[in-house]
């Protein structure tokens, strides 16, 4: 870039910065190469950082997550002043957010719960769903028998026969049907949202996790058609039941969002519900997320692009990417499903990830790279946030999308989405093209096993640079050889732009300066 067109691409950035914070929308830095810029993305793509890591003691990593990420999401009761101001000062457009589980309740949020509704004229047993007869729940690793309280169990108390669900070997699940739990939410999440040590003062966003948890009736099943609440004799089907409990589900999420927007005199705070993987959305339980009375209802991927993603998640890119043009901000997080024992991924793969990323990326999406299990906190996950969090190219500026001559995915002429550049009887190569740069991702039949299968050299139709995992590029290609689940950036020119950024290198978390 010349130094004539640093000034007019800088400004143009701060008038559009200026717009959006008039809009009242999620506010990120958009000032390029700036030597002294301490935000941490360039317009075309935005991330998230997310762990269940306390961070108090780990101010070093709270400085480096907050110059990587737009959005840091966190466990724990550990959001007090000197974190929130170490964050703030690292970097002032991060936005927090807390997480909360929403299919069941830890022991002590029911115990604050508890003390919240005795103390405010409530029944504590009003905060659960009950069983009135024996009702098997089917957890991680087994399945355990609650009692029931009525004629047909063998509870003695009601806390006995609180319902269950699947998680942390059966906790007892949220009841969104019950004024008292969702007036006892409400005040439980403003508490964990206030930043402790100072008056007034409060994270951004909450985190529900596995917002459609107790809404399945499927394998799964908490057999909530057995409770006192939702069908005390017998008399309503299971698909009356289940459709009651997303309703309610709905309304709870609706007015959590009200209340904790008033609470905190913030119009922009943002409750965004986690689905956990893209089908839930779109095919589980489409009534649920994508209802027309709340169309922007914010959400979580969670497993958007994983090891064992292929051809058939296609159709979901589009309808994720379809849901972010209408408005919803998403945060969407893609892993390579592997333990902290498995850590020789293949390049081409995690490129397979960003690549893919790139296919969908959306001003209203934020994204996460995320190198292990789901399952695996205790692990990588939960260590090394640079290694486990972050991939090194996200550095590298690739532009913003073009408008290209021909038709795209959804068969639409002359757009700047994502298009099949090639495709064979088992596997499809989407393409996206930026303005510097044009990304790949091959999708077969998905599967660790499958990484590099079936190679195929494809012609681009010009000169490239292959993007290398150090930032550097590889000699000019006019072709490409992809196996499945792989991927590549492909550099218009030799020349890597990037923001200054701490050294994620070394692992002793020590901010560069």
């Amino acid at each position: 870039m010349s130094s004539s067109e640093k000034p007019r691409l800088n400004s143009f950035f701060q008038r559009q910065r200026k717009k959006l914070s008039l809009l009242g929308t999620i506010i990120v830095s958009l000032t390029l190469l700036a030597s002294t810029a301490t935000a941490q993305n360039f317009p075309h793509i935005k991330t998230f950082g997310f762990d269940y890591a306390p961070l108090n003691n780990r101010l070093a990593e709270a400085t480096w997550l907050a110059q990587h990420h737009d959005w840091i999401i966190g466990g724990g009761n550990n959001w007090d002043i000197q974190l929130y101001t170490t964050i703030k000062e690292a970097n002032p457009d991060t936005r927090l957010m807390r997480y909360l589980a929403y299919h069941s309740l830890a022991p002590d949020a029911m115990t604050w719960m508890e003390n919240w509704a005795s103390n405010n004229g409530h029944d504590p047993e009003n905060i659960y769903y009950h069983y009135h007869s024996d009702s098997e729940v089917r957890i991680l690793g087994g399945s355990i028998t609650v009692p029931g309280f009525g004629p047909n169990g063998s509870a003695t108390t009601l806390a006995e026969a609180r319902a269950r669900v699947r998680w942390n070997g059966g906790w007892v699940g949220i009841n969104p049907t019950s004024i008292t739990f969702r007036r006892a939410f409400e005040a439980y999440a403003l508490y964990e949202i206030s930043v402790a040590g100072v008056s007034n003062t409060f994270l951004d966003g909450v985190f529900l996790d596995t917002f459609d948890g107790i809404q399945n009736s499927g394998p799964w099943t908490s057999n909530l058609q057995n409770t006192i609440e939702l069908n005390p004799d017998g008399s309503r089907s299971i698909e009356e039941v289940y459709n009651q409990i997303q309703q309610d589900l709905l309304d709870a999420k609706i007015e959590l969002e009200a209340y904790l927007k008033q609470q905190t005199d913030n119009n922009s705070f943002v409750v965004n519900a986690n689905a956990a993987d893209a089908d839930i959305v779109y095919q589980w339980f489409p009534d649920l997320y994508v209802d027309q009375r709340d169309k922007t209802m914010h959400l979580t991927i969670e497993y958007m692009v994983t090891s064992t993603s292929g051809r058939s998640r296609i159709p979901r890119l589009r309808d994720v990417y379809d849901d972010l043009e209408n408005g919803r901000k998403m945060l969407i997080r893609s892993q390579t499903n592997v333990t902290s024992t498995m850590q020789d991924i293949p390049y081409a793969f995690t490129r397979f990830i960003l690549a893919t990323h790139y296919l969908i990326n959306h001003e209203n999406a934020y994204f996460m790279y995320h190198e292990g299990s789901a399952a695996n906190y205790g692990g990588t996950p939960y260590g090394n946030f640079r290694t486990s969090h972050w991939h090194r190219n996200m550095e590298v500026n690739i532009g913003v999308p073009v408008t290209r001559t021909g038709t795209d995915s959804w068969n639409a002429a002359n757009t700047d989405r994502f298009y099949e550049l090639a495709s064979d009887s088992g596997s499809s190569v989407l393409a996206r093209e930026y303005s510097n740069a044009l990304v790949l991702a091959k999708f077969g039949q998905g599967g660790l096993a499958n990484i590099g299968n079936n190679p195929v050299t494809y012609q681009l139709g010009g000169n490239y640079y292959p993007l290398l995992v150090d930032n550097t590029t590889g000699t000019a290609v006019s072709s490409v050889t992809l196996g499945e689940s792989e991927g590549i950036i492909l550099l218009k020119n030799p020349v890597i732009s990037t923001l200054p950024r701490p050294n994620i290198t070394n692992s002793s978390f020590e901010i560069s300066p």
